[in-house]
């Protein structure tokens, strides 16, 4: 065909190393060698992981792959992280730095403060003495200066009097001149309006009319001519007529003219008005005649008044020349008092200079020993983590290294392949000389004690690996996708993002895109829960965060549209398969992490139930407890981050800063009291602890059940047990079990009943085959746990030797001792440190051992090769090298002697095993535990359905309608046997059943394929808050094992396997219990009816029990 096969292999080292050198060519890691060195780490990492993922395949059956993406995605991530972990830390060192430096300047200050002060007293008390002198000279001056004032004021006073009668003339002669002034002025301007023609028309007159003539007259009275119109008419012709009149003296106006002029005044006739009707000019003339009568007649009374004026301006005149000189002395006086207060001023002002120097001094002394005492207990702490912060610097390129390949790599690996892969990363950066911490942890380099606190409040287990796995969901740049067959995760990542709204999905919703696409354009957290091992192909724009800029906003394509999209948001993915397989395009898309959980974390959880149970008010207290413990080192650790910005972002000296001194004084005493109430706290706490792990034993051994039981799902897939399943049985356990007040004995009890309990109710789940393999596994655990057992020992049992094509030694010629047989000695020689000599042993003494009830031979009881007896076994000898030991019956446990009998008697090993089953854990353990439906639909809930595992050619239909019967719901049965189309049948049954409280019975769910996801989803809406479900409902499930059954209905639902029982004892045992106790005991035959019940059960048994060897069951 067409075609043409091109081959991917992986990418050479020398192509790795070109892409990492690429990466890495404009990035500062300090020296430019460093550069190739950490190259060369990036390609040992993706090598390393690649060679544990093939080890962790071959040991544990678990898929992981690295593709070139993981490789480009360690050195991406690297570089971001780089970038910010330097950045922090030098954040961080640069703050504690400062503080430190602010603490030692101020220690520096006070002792350069405390010779100041010592130098400002003296200056102070001589600032103070001159002070003082000029204050008394200026006493003395200013009284002298108050006497030349009080004379001063006395002549003011006096002049100001005076001036007041002065002022008083003036006004009352004026007031007496206000009165004629107007007439006055009224004339002048009368006459101003006169001109030549007017007087030439007066002087017309040969007889002038009466009032012209007598007008005329009196102007010759005031002018001294004869009052006749001659003299009148030489007047008018006077060419300085109007000027004489304008120009007359008003004020030397004899007294004897104003009596001539006072006839013409009295006429009644002599007025403006009347000589206005004769004569215009004659009326100016009239006003200004009538004007000067009246001012000579005010200015009469006015020049005594003017006369007293002008003497009182006089000696006004005198008394203020006096008054002047006397304030000229005064101000003289007053200057020479204002430089003596100037200089008082300046010497004051330098004296409260000097206080204020002083006080400020004293109160920086005052403030630094505040400081002092608040911060000195800090100042070496302080030190040392600047200096661990300097470390860390150095060490940033190294540590953010392997951090960085914990997150990008080792997520999917369990807790020892962890360690194994970061113990190369850290001796192979050391061989290369790139700097890193000692003892590195992923937790030290990228975690925050706050951070982890807040995880553990919000139910993260405290384990290591689940402090390590958070780690990985914060910090990764992919999504996280969780193998969370616990629920552990999911518990963690509900609680942590319900504050932010987190809303859950699964793939299965018809709606689920829809909910993922508003929550990214919102910005909102989304949990997908039960992925499988396909993720779907919608999802991968936002696994692989496809998002673009378009006119300024963030979006990405999700189906057929463009959505915005918040950085805000964020995806959590889980999956409760225990082992999924994710194929490389899985793999480079998200970070998987396994968080299955561990053995370490579970007996944490498992003792705070025991505890809860056993000692409520101690857990209460303790939970309180710790609320507490993490609120007041949160708040510590605010404090000291508040002291430290303050002091950071402090201005000029640090010491003239009251309100922060106070600050930083009041952070420090809240800080001291926290401190002092954590220590009570922390020993109140260590106190419950020490209470609490008396109790350790039981959650131990809770712990190691549990695993064993997960890892009975490896053995079939219809074992499945959930934790939520496995804890309520336990905790149930507890509660029903016999209460005594010796906690020892209590103790004891617990952990039995829990053990038996666990045993049973898991047991009847399984198939005969099955069950003996449990009770094995779970024995061998719980001595791995009491370290009666090694981890060498159980692998050499399971396992074997190592090698085959190991060289031993050869064989001695005897002719009992086979070749296998010598290659198995010297194995067991070489491996097992207890076997230390059993090779020489087996040719020189006698080799004879009993496990359980079975001897085991390996050599002759006597032989002349032989040599003498060895001496007695004493524990405490040390034995010689070329010693034969002997005595293997004492020298060897239980255990050590069954891997023997596994090594020489292997067709013995099941019988041995139920001997040491029996003998290490008891009888009970190696028996089938009584089943009867009576007890298992006890353990039944509306919610919590039974499953039958069915066996070929079983049927628990006939039992299932006898016990239904019993009680009384036989005709409330609804059963239907599954195939093509019936689920939908089987679905109407069950809706309509969880509202009349029926019982449905879907057998033979194996041949329903397709519709077992529908009944999944239908079961697990069972425990649902707001489904209505009737308390008598019950659901009963029967399947042949099968891969496709659901694994949650597994895990949360009672099951029990329908086979016939192996042996004579299970095959009476299953007899007797189909039969009532009434029917057995109380029947009219007494004994007789009992012996003749029982020998039809035994007979019954032998038949059962014949009838597998065929033919010769029959012989």
């Amino acid at each position: 065909n067409c075609c043409t096969i091109d081959w991917f292999v992986e990418w050479p080292r020398e192509a790795l190393m070109s892409v990492a050198a690429t990466f890495f060519e404009h990035i500062d890691l300090g020296a430019d060698e460093m550069k190739g060195k950490i190259s060369d780490m990036c390609v040992e990492i993706h090598t390393s992981v690649s060679t544990m993922a093939d080890i962790f395949y071959a040991e544990l059956r678990r898929r992981y792959y690295t593709t070139p993406t993981s490789y480009l995605e360690l050195i991406n991530l690297y570089l971001s992280m780089l970038n910010d972990k330097r950045k922090q830390l030098i954040v961080a060192k640069d703050r504690v730095k400062n503080g430190l430096t602010k603490l030692l300047e101020t220690n520096d200050l006070v002792a350069e403060m405390e010779i100041e002060l010592t130098a400002l007293e003296p200056e102070l008390k001589k600032k103070s003495a001159n002070t003082e002198a000029l204050m008394e000279k200026l006493a003395v001056d200013q009284e002298s200066a108050d006497q030349v004032k009080a004379v001063v004021a006395e002549d003011e006073a006096m002049a100001r009097v005076k001036a007041e009668e002065t002022e008083s003339i003036a006004k009352d002669a004026q007031r007496d001149l206000d009165e004629a002034l107007p007439a006055l002025e009224a004339a002048q301007k009368a006459l101003d309006s006169l001109d030549k023609n007017d007087i030439s028309e007066i002087r017309v007159f040969t007889k002038p009319p009466e009032l012209v003539q007598t007008v005329m007259e009196s102007i010759c009275i005031l002018l001294g001519s004869k009052p006749d119109w001659d003299s009148s008419k030489k007047l008018l012709g006077d060419g300085n007529f109007l000027k004489r009149l304008k120009d007359y003296d008003k004020d030397k106006i004899p007294e004897a003219m104003l009596r001539k002029l006072k006839k013409y005044i009295e006429n009644p006739k002599f007025t403006p008005e009347n000589v206005e009707k004769t004569s215009k000019a004659c009326k100016s003339m009239c006003m200004w005649v009538r004007a000067m009568d009246l001012y000579a007649r005010v200015f009469k009374t006015v020049e005594p008044k003017r006369q007293r004026l002008e003497g009182a301006r006089a000696e006004l005149q005198s008394v203020m020349t006096m008054l002047k000189e006397k304030q000229a002395k005064l101000a003289e006086v007053e200057a020479k008092i204002a430089d003596l207060q100037q200089q008082y001023d300046n010497s004051l002002s330098e004296k409260e200079t000097l206080s204020k120097n002083i006080a400020q001094t004293a109160a920086r002394l005052k403030r630094a020993s505040k400081l002092t005492t608040a911060l000195g207990s800090e100042q070496q702490r302080w030190s040392e983590t600047v200096e661990m912060f300097e470390k860390s610097i150095c060490n940033v390129v190294g540590d953010v290294f392997v951090a960085a390949a914990c997150v990008a790599y080792y997520g999917a690996f369990t807790s020892v392949y962890r360690q194994e892969l970061v113990k190369q990363w850290i001796k192979h950066c050391q061989e290369l000389d790139i700097p890193v911490t000692e003892g590195l942890t992923l937790t030290n380099v990228l975690a925050d004690p706050f951070e982890i606190r807040q995880w553990n409040a919000d139910g993260l287990p405290r384990d290591q690996v689940s402090t390590e796995n958070a780690i990985l969901v914060t910090r990764g740049r992919r999504w996280p996708l969780m193998i969370d067959p616990q629920d552990q995760a999911n518990r963690w990542i509900r609680n942590r993002e319900a504050k932010n709204g987190l809303k859950i999905i699964k793939l299965t919703e018809g709606n689920f895109l829809r909910t993922l696409e508003n929550c990214i354009r919102i910005g909102m957290p989304v949990l997908l829960e039960e992925v499988e091992e396909m993720l779907d192909p919608s999802l991968e724009p936002i696994l692989l965060k496809q998002t673009f800029l378009q006119g300024g906003r963030l979006l990405i394509r999700l189906g057929d549209s463009d959505i915005d999209y918040d950085k805000n948001f964020k995806f959590y993915m889980t999956t409760k398969l225990s082992n999924p397989h994710y194929l490389p395009e899985v793999c480079i898309k998200v970070t998987i992490i396994n968080f299955t959980v561990t053995k370490g974390g579970l007996e944490d959880q498992l003792l705070s139930d025991v505890v809860r149970l056993e000692r409520p008010d101690l857990e209460e207290q303790r939970n309180q407890l710790i609320v507490r413990i993490n609120a007041d080192k949160n708040q510590l650790k605010a404090i000291e981050d508040r002291i430290l910005k303050l002091l950071f972002s402090s201005q000029g000296n640090i010491l003239d800063d009251e309100e922060l001194i106070n600050t930083l004084n009041e952070s420090k005493v809240t800080s001291s009291v926290i401190q002092t109430r954590l220590k009570e706290t922390e020993l109140t706490e260590e106190k419950i602890s020490l209470a609490r792990e008396k109790y350790r034993p039981v959650a131990t051994r809770g712990s190691v059940m549990y695993f064993v039981v997960a890892s009975l799902a490896e053995v079939d897939p219809m074992y499945q047990f959930s934790m939520k399943y496995f804890k309520n049985l336990f905790n149930n356990c507890i509660e029903t079990s016999e209460k005594v007040d010796d906690l020892e004995k209590r103790l004891v009890i617990l952990i039995n009943e829990t053990t038996r309990v666990v045993y049973s109710n898991v047991a009847r789940g399984l198939f005969e085959v099955h069950k003996l393999v449990f009770s094995f596994m779970l024995c061998g655990e719980i001595m791995k746990q009491r370290d009666e057992i090694n981890d060498q020992e159980w692998n050499f049992f399971l396992r074997g030797a190592a090698s085959v094509d190991k060289v031993r030694p050869e064989k001695p010629v005897l002719g009992w001792l086979q070749q296998a047989t010598w290659d198995i000695c010297c194995d067991l020689s070489d491996t097992l440190p207890t076997y230390k000599g059993f090779d020489k042993s087996i040719t020189a003494t006698p080799v004879c051992f009993n496990v359980g009830n079975i001897e085991l031979r390996l050599n002759p009881t006597e032989c002349d090769d032989f040599g003498p007896a060895p001496p007695p076994y004493d524990p405490a000898a040390e034995p010689q090298v070329d010693e034969v030991k002997g005595h293997w019956e004492e020298r060897l446990t239980y255990f050590q002697k069954l891997i023997a009998l596994k090594c020489f008697r292997e067709e013995k090993v099941i019988f041995a095993v139920t001997d040491f089953v029996a003998a290490n854990l008891g009888k009970q353990f190696v028996e089938n535990p009584p089943i009867d439906l009576g007890t298992l639909y006890e353990d039944m809930t509306p919610s919590t359905p039974l499953v039958f595992i069915l066996s070929t050619g079983s049927d628990p239909m006939a039992a299932f309608q006898r016990f239904a019967k019993e009680r009384g719901y036989l005709d409330k049965i609804q059963a239907i046997s599954l195939g093509q189309g019936q689920g939908p049948v089987a679905e109407k049954l069950i809706y309509a059943a969880m509202k009349s409280g029926e019982w449905v019975f879907l057998q033979n769910c194996h041949l329903a394929k397709s519709w077992m996801l529908a009944m999944e989803n239908l079961i697990k809406t069972f425990g649902e808050p707001d489904t209505e479900i009737h308390e008598d409902f019950r659901l009963f499930l029967s399947s042949m094992p099968s891969k496709f059954f659901p694994v949650t209905v597994l895990q949360n639902s009672v099951k029990v396997t329908n086979e016939p029982p192996k042996g004579l004892r299970a095959n009476i045992r299953r007899a007797l219990n189909e039969v009532s106790t009434t029917f057995f005991e109380d029947h009219i035959l007494g004994t007789d009816w009992r012996k003749m019940i029982f020998g039809v059960c035994f007979f019954h048994a032998i038949i059962q029990e014949r009838k597998k060897f065929g033919p010769l069951g029959w012989n």
